[in-house]
C-alpha cells in the first residue's frame, strides 16, 4: 500500500495509474473519504465488497468527471434533460438513470452517477477516462472513517493506495434522486435540495 499526500502535484496520475489496473485506493471526496474503484473493475468491486462486507446485492454509486461522461454509461436522461443537471452539477445530487450498454452487467439495470466538486476526484476521473464506484470507508454498520490514520491502521492492507488530506470534517449525505419515471422521485433527502430548485422563484410585486 502507498500513501501519498493528496496536494501533491502529481496526485491524480499516481491514482490513475493504480486505477487503471483495476486496483482499489482511498480518496477524499468532498464530505468523507471513499473506497473506490474503476466503474469497469468488477475484481475492484469485489475487493470493496469484502472490505465493507455488505453482500453482493449491495449497491454503489458512481462519480463522473461531468454530465458527458455520465451520458455515455447511461440509457437515456429519463425525466430530466442532460442541460438541467450540468447547471446543477457539481453538487452533492446524486441521479439514477437506466443503465446503458457501456455499464458492466454486473452494475444492473439501473445507475447512479454525480459529479463531484473535489479538484482532485476530477483530475483523478479526467485521466482515468472513465467513472469510479465511490463509498464510506468502513464496514456496513459501522460509522464512516475520517481520520486517514486510523484509515491506514484499519484497512490499509486491503487497498493499493490512500491520497492522504488529513482528517476530514464530514457531512451529510448528497440526495437521491430516481429520473426513470415518469417524474423525479427523491429517494434520499440529503445536501442538495431538488424539489425547492424545480419550484419557480416567487418575485414580490412593486
Amino acid at each position: 500500500m502507498t500513501r501519498v499526500r493528496s496536494d501533491r502535484s502529481d496526485a491524480a496520475f499516481l491514482l490513475r495509474d493504480v486505477l487503471s489496473k483495476g486496483g482499489v485506493v482511498v480518496v477524499p471526496t468532498d464530505t468523507l473519504y471513499g473506497l473506490s474503484t474503476p466503474l469497469s473493475s468488477r475484481k475492484g468491486l469485489d475487493r470493496i465488497v469484502a472490505i465493507k462486507r455488505c453482500g453482493d446485492d449491495r449497491r454503489f454509486l458512481y462519480l463522473a468527471a461531468d454530465a458527458e461522461m455520465v451520458e455515455r454509461y447511461i440509457e437515456g436522461w429519463g425525466c430530466v434533460s442532460r442541460g438541467r443537471l450540468e447547471r446543477v452539477w457539481p453538487a452533492p445530487l446524486t441521479a439514477v438513470f437506466r443503465s446503458g450498454d457501456r455499464c458492466p452487467s454486473w452494475v444492473g439495470a439501473t445507475i447512479a452517477f454525480r459529479v463531484p466538486r473535489h479538484a482532485l476526484v476530477k483530475t483523478t476521473i479526467d485521466a482515468l477516462g472513465e467513472p469510479i464506484l465511490s463509498t464510506s470507508v468502513n464496514e456496513t454498520g459501522h460509522p464512516p472513517l475520517e481520520d486517514v490514520d486510523v484509515i491506514e491502521q484499519r484497512f490499509g492492507a486491503l487497498v493499493d493506495l490512500i491520497a492522504d488530506e488529513g482528517r476530514l470534517a464530514g457531512g451529510g449525505p448528497s440526495t437521491l434522486v430516481d429520473f426513470t419515471g415518469e417524474k423525479p422521485v427523491v429517494l434520499r433527502a440529503g445536501g442538495y435540495d431538488w424539489e425547492a430548485a424545480g419550484k419557480p422563484s416567487k418575485r414580490r410585486s412593486l
